[in-house]
């Protein structure tokens, strides 16, 4: 589901905490923990 919103790896990585929020499912909390994962 992140990869078909933001494209790639990289644009999951240049998304805000918001922005990946704002897809059904995620939250906040979770939407920081994938960016951390990710080393943001």
């Amino acid at each position: 589901m992140l990869l078909r919103r933001f494209g790639s790896v990289k644009g999951v990585k240049e998304a805000t905490r918001d922005e990946i929020a704002r897809i059904p499912g995620f939250s906040e909390t979770l939407a920081s923990r994938i960016l951390t994962y990710l080393g943001r």
